[in-house]
């Protein structure tokens, strides 16, 4: 099935021949369904849908075949500027909780009926007309659904500092239906992650003074909480992630002694960890919400059931998507399903509470993938609805698992993506270093790089040190090495490629958005012999700027953290890594892609940057989009994006494989 995920790959792809050169169109096409979620129920299926530009939710009706559009701008709650939705969750059978979006941006979140009725304004920080300014509640924050006649729900809420802050939020119980939201327990001070058992209930603190770690613990919300971890230094912060009803126990995420994280068991009146549940030598078992995965949907995570009232379940990631079933259950429906999709990964994306019916997605590297309905009481399996039918699988590139050696002895894993039809030799290659640096890339359908495979050139990605899922030694041993050993890493990768004969080392240029984006300016400017010419996206270009200028200077938990990891700008010079101090050593052609509603790394950062490199005498090309966020935005925008991508790499690159 993960035919792609192989370190030795020289001998599985054939010689080469012509590629079909597709339209840009078919890879930038807003998906016809994405981040479906199945109603309690199991009646409706919600969806996002683009309409006029605007990321919109749509509701299916599974027995009667029926199709609602959902405008949030007609229930006359989103006013001024298109806003999209962002994120939804289903929060009783009729009723859902949505985020919604301006410039990539949170701006509110607001509860509505399945057809737009009783629609009720929750929280925000930018609509006049939510009264609850300064508050933060996000619809992937819900932590637990009570599904009960008011569809109230328990949701953190986080503030700007102190108790109730972002990083130690309280818990709010929030009347959908009224819109009124009720502190049910307040942070002490010092809790970072709560345990919510199935009733509702707040039983489990995870306390953070420093580097120390510990726990609180409490029977009911009727006894006081009580030490059962005391303060220590524990290598990192334990995660609680939910309770087993039967004997009240607490899964609970933590370290191993190799350092990899891994699930445990916790009991609670004894305050002991068993041994590891799950746990993998190289790779972390953890709920990571920012792994990224296909189509939103985690990459990695528990998988409870409300009906067993326990944990069935758990998604990890390894080079490619896994799933441990505890429960034989469900093991048997993921067999049931591998068989009738042997082509494609497929994960359980929800149940309905009565557990009769299960929706599934099948994906793969070059599948977008598509959605299916199992119904026990029927005993059918059907599909619900492709993400993009109009793909061909056959058409794409598959990712080729690597991994190499940096300089200091450090196992760095990518994936190398390879023109189809062609032995991974001698191809004009682009190496992309993604954003974060704490995220991580994974396998599966990327539409840029497929629009790239599709135009004859290799991709070369790498999960450089930073990088989520390896280990908290890899993780921690990006602190402060922006432009430094990550950096290293990223050169490393690209020697490779040349060592291992993949790429012709006169064509390879290098590209990235975000950080990936500040990596290819530093790139440039450090490694001139290195690479042909450069792309940035939404690339930093000023650190020391950066921390006065953009939505994480808003944040006080984020600039903290950026401090932690990046450096302190008052007391680093954090100046000599920024693109804009070296110009004059950017000679090779650059293309600049920037939005003008940007707020992670305002525009000014790519103004001033190509600025200086017009005075150096090299002036770059360049693409400002006036109503762009941090993101490649809607079809429109994903459009001009990739067609200016691939005509400057033609140009400065040369025409990729025939």
């Amino acid at each position: 099935m993960l035919r792609c995920l192989l370190a030795v790959f020289l001998s599985l792809v054939v010689t080469g021949y012509a590629i079909d050169r597709l339209p840009i169109e078919d890879f930038s096409r807003e998906p016809s369904m994405s981040r479906a979620q199945l109603s309690p129920d199991g009646k409706r299926v919600a969806f996002l849908r683009e309409f006029r530009n605007k990321a919109t939710l749509h509701i299916a009706g599974i027995d009667d075949n029926s199709l609602t559009r959902l405008d949030l701008g007609e229930a006359g709650l989103l006013n001024g500027a298109a806003k999209d939705v962002d994120e939804f969750s289903w929060i009783g059978d009729d009723r859902l909780m949505v985020n919604t979006a301006v410039w990539d941006m949170f701006y509110g979140a607001l509860a509505t009926n399945w057809d737009g009725g009783r629609a009720v304004p929750i929280s925000g920080y930018e609509d006049e007309k939510v009264p609850l300014s300064g508050t933060k509640i996000f619809a992937r924050e819900i932590i637990h659904r009570f599904y009960d006649k008011d569809d109230s729900v328990l949701m953190l809420d986080r503030h700007e500092d102190g108790p109730g802050s972002s990083t130690h939020p309280d818990i709010l119980k929030v009347d959908s239906h009224l819109g009124l939201l009720t502190t049910t327990v307040k942070n002490p001070g010092e809790v970072i992650h709560w345990g919510i058992d199935f009733d509702g209930v707040a039983r489990l603190g995870i306390l953070r003074h420093g580097d120390l770690s510990g726990a609180i613990y409490r029977e009911n919300e009727k006894v006081p909480w009580r030490t059962i971890l005391p303060l220590k230094n524990r290598s990192g912060i334990l995660r609680p992630l939910g309770f087993n009803s039967a004997d009240g126990s607490i899964f609970i995420a933590g370290l191993t002694p190799n350092k990899r994280w891994a699930l445990f068991t916790l009991d609670p009146t004894a305050g002991k960890m068993g041994p590891p549940l799950l746990s993998d030598e190289q790779y972390d078992i953890y709920p990571d919400r920012f792994m990224p995965g296909v189509d939103q949907i985690p990459s990695a995570g528990p998988v409870f059931s409300r009906r067993k009232q326990t944990l069935v379940g758990f998604r990890y990631y390894t080079e490619s998507p896994r799933v441990k079933w505890f429960d034989r259950e469900y093991a048997g429906y993921q067999l049931s399903v591998d068989r009738s999709l042997p082509d494609t990964v497929n994960i359980l994306v929800d149940e309905s509470s009565d557990g009769n019916r299960l929706l599934w997605l099948g994906y793969s590297d070059c599948n977008p993938g598509e959605y299916y309905l199992f119904d026990k009481q029927k005993r059918t399996f059907r599909p619900m609805g492709a993400r993009m039918n109009w793909i061909k699988p056959a058409q794409m590139a598959p990712m080729l698992g690597i991994k190499y050696v940096a300089r200091d002895g450090l196992t760095i894993h990518g994936y190398l993506t390879v023109p189809v039809g062609y032995k991974p030799k001698g191809l004009p290659l682009v190496v992309m270093p993604h954003g974060g640096p704490w995220v991580r890339d994974i396998w599966g359908f990327d539409p840029l790089v497929q629009v790239l495979a599709n135009r004859g050139y290799a991709v070369l990605q790498m999960n450089y040190r930073g990088s989520t899922g390896y280990g908290d030694e890899l993780y921690r041993e990006a602190r402060r090495q922006i432009g430094r050993k990550i950096q290293d890493d990223i050169e490393d990768a690209t020697r490779w490629a040349i060592a291992a004969g993949v790429a012709d080392p006169k064509r390879i240029a290098i590209a990235g958005g975000s950080y990936g984006g500040y990596s290819a300016l530093f790139a440039l400017g450090h490694n001139p012999e290195l690479y042909r010419c450069g792309i940035s996206i939404a690339g930093v270009t000023d650190w020391p700027a950066l921390y006065e200028d953009s939505d994480v200077a808003e944040n006080k938990a984020a600039k903290r953290y950026w401090r932690e990891q990046i450096g302190d700008p008052n007391k680093e010079d954090l100046r000599t890594i920024s693109p804009i101090s070296f110009p004059d050593k950017i000679v090779a052609p650059v293309l600049i892609i920037q939005g003008k509603k940007d707020r992670r790394v305002p525009q000014d950062q790519a103004k001033r940057m190509i600025a200086a490199l017009t005075k150096s005498g090299h002036k770059p090309e360049s693409l400002f989009i006036s109503d762009l966020g941090h993101t490649f935005g809607d079809e429109r925008k994903r459009t001009e994006i990739f067609k200016s991508i691939t005509r400057f790499l033609e140009t400065n690159l040369g025409p990729g494989m025939p």
